[in-house]
């Protein structure tokens, strides 16, 4: 794990360095994310000062620590009052950030870790809040769903383990009961859907009455047993045991899938067919520990693309995709891709150093 933290930083922390600033009037440090024209948004921010944890541990001399302090403290400033994060891509110029709860659950890893390396308050405070919102968004016809954007009307799966996860990371900073009710709620609830409408796929989302409005999808299946990982000590033992097994032929399913180019049928969601590039597949992959075949494509996918930022660096995360649309902001960028990468692969090694018992240590190379 240490070589991998070191390519993680040695590759990618001279690209973050250059986009930071610092606010001529309230004097905090921010990420500039160039492409988007503004500052980068609270979510990758947050998956950014991931990657200064992993410097600040592997170089006790070093600024990693302090960076990722100062992040955090732009982005508990700039958090909704709600506790929800804007979301500015593709948003139509003029009009507020769109509000999704993947914008929480993608970056509650980041919260839990830079505070637990620094004793960020910014960083707790923000995925509290985060939960709390999150308790309001509770469906109101199940209470193992959680509204993916505000006033949903369906139950988006993928959604409900980004809340599940967020809540399991919130409770383990607070103790707050409600969370930990809410982790058992969601586990419970994707357990009961998994198989209902195709035997070993969750579909990306379900109507109130359970029918199918849109259909499977190999990588958000990806997310949910990628992103329940770190909540399933919280389980009971009853429900782990049955996660186990759901979660074992959830990704059988997927296994056999990748085999062939997606398809309706096993990528409904047009807009996730890049599946070498859907890192979420290949950290679901990796955390399939009782399945070394299996770990092992997610662990070689992580290294390909270390080895290829050493080649091409940030570039290696710019969009294929330009923007045509002038009155709107980008649908990606660079800075966003890189951080997704960043974020994701620092995790992965800092909660494989908290689950050794090395959370609290300083690694060096």
């Amino acid at each position: 794990m240490i070589e991998l933290a070191s390519q993680i930083v040695g590759g990618m922390k001279s690209y973050f360095d250059s986009l930071l600033r610092k606010d001529s009037e309230t004097g905090f440090l921010y990420l500039f994310d160039d492409e988007l024209g503004d500052r980068a948004s609270c979510c990758t921010t947050g998956l950014a000062a991931s990657l200064y944890v992993l410097d600040g541990k592997m170089n006790s001399g070093g600024d990693g620590f302090e960076v990722a302090r100062l992040l955090m403290e732009e982005v508990r400033k700039r958090q909704l009052p709600s506790g929800a994060f804007g979301q500015p891509f593709y948003v139509k110029k003029g009009d507020p950030d769109t509000i999704d709860i993947a914008e929480i659950g993608a970056v509650a890893n980041s919260l839990y870790h830079v505070y637990k390396a620094t004793g960020s308050e910014a960083a707790k405070e923000s995925l509290l809040a985060s939960a709390n919102y999150l308790l309001t968004q509770v469906a109101a016809q199940n209470p193992g769903v959680v509204l993916k954007r505000p006033n949903g009307e369906f139950d988006v799966l993928n959604g409900d383990m980004y809340a599940a996860h967020t809540f399991g990371r919130a409770y383990e900073l607070s103790g707050n009961p409600a969370y930990l009710e809410k982790v058992h709620h969601i586990f419970t609830h994707l357990a009961d859907r998994f198989g209902k409408n195709e035997q070993g796929w969750w579909p990306y989302i379900e109507n109130w009455d359970g029918s199918v409005f849109m259909g499977n999808s190999v990588l958000y299946q990806a997310t949910i047993l990628a992103f329940a990982h770190p909540a399933l000590p919280l389980l009971d033992n009853s429900l782990r045991e049955r996660w186990s097994m759901v979660s074992a032929e959830a990704l059988n399913t997927m296994v056999q899938a990748i085999k062939q180019p997606p398809s309706e049928e096993t990528e409904a969601t047009w807009w996730t067919r890049d599946w070498s590039n859907g890192w979420e597949l290949y950290l679901a992959f990796w955390r399939s520990a009782s399945t070394p075949d299996i770990q092992l494509i997610g662990k070689a996918r992580f290294i390909e693309v270390l080895e290829d930022i050493g080649d091409y660096g940030q570039e290696l995360f710019r969009p294929k995709i330009q923007n045509d649309v002038p009155d709107r902001t980008p649908v990606t960028t660079t800075f966003r891709k890189a951080a997704g990468f960043v974020g994701i692969a620092a995790n992965i090694v800092l909660d494989d150093w908290e689950s050794e018992g090395q959370g609290e240590k300083v690694h060096f190379v």
